[in-house]
């Protein structure tokens, strides 16, 4: 009686042991779990104000997209950004723009961040000069595979003092098959001014100029 007592006091302590090693186990596991991803701009939904969160701390009037190993035609954008009449410039201006790659993606290199998770390796930044100008050089983008929208860059603008981003019209282009073939260019209700480009090619270069008309 005393030996089959004593063997099941042995069974509880054994259970209650191995419970304890059990709930061990799932706290270290826990611990060791990755930390849960606290950055809101890693949504494709997230705020504007995400396409300058992680933007480089110093910007100039040129905003280079695309490195010279960057597969594709090689495109540049010039313009100038103004106030609503059209006339007076609008200097330090923040644009920031992203586009896909010459196969219709937005192709990554796996060290993005934030919306950059989202636009690809394709993006870049800029700030307008005293004149409102600014450049971006980049590749020509490819429209999204088995689409019929047109090629396209998009763009989000930051006007000094404001904050409170917004969106402008895509950049498209003129000679795009999808616009040229009797389909006219989108309308868009973002501000901005049109954002068709009307591209030439210079020494190999696709060639183009945009004014942004914005109301600050």
């Amino acid at each position: 009686m005393v030996c089959n007592y004593t063997m099941f006091i042995i069974f509880l302590v054994s259970v209650f042991m191995s419970c304890i090693n059990s709930e061990t186990k799932r706290t270290e596991t826990a611990l060791n779990m990755p930390a849960h991803n606290d950055d809101d701009c890693d949504d494709p939904d997230a705020n504007i104000a995400c396409c300058f969160r992680n933007m480089p701390a110093s910007v100039s009037e040129i905003m280079v997209i695309a490195g010279a190993t960057e597969p594709g035609e090689r495109l540049l954008i010039t313009g100038r950004v103004l106030k609503k009449d059209g006339v007076v410039p609008s200097p330090d201006v923040l644009i920031y723009a992203y586009h896909t790659d010459n196969k219709g993606y937005y192709s990554k290199t796996g060290s993005e961040k934030g919306f950059q998770k989202w636009h690809g390796k394709l993006h870049g930044w800029c700030k307008t000069g005293a004149d409102g100008s600014y450049e971006i050089h980049t590749i020509r983008p490819a429209s999204y595979p088995n689409s019929s929208q047109p090629a396209h860059i998009h763009a989000a603008i930051k006007v000094s003092g404001s904050s409170n981003p917004f969106y402008i019209g895509d950049y498209i282009f003129s000679d795009d098959q999808y616009v040229k073939h009797g389909n006219p260019p989108p309308v868009s209700n973002y501000p901005g001014g049109s954002g068709v480009v009307t591209l030439e090619q210079v020494d190999g270069v696709w060639q183009g100029q945009r004014n942004i008309i914005i109301d600050n």
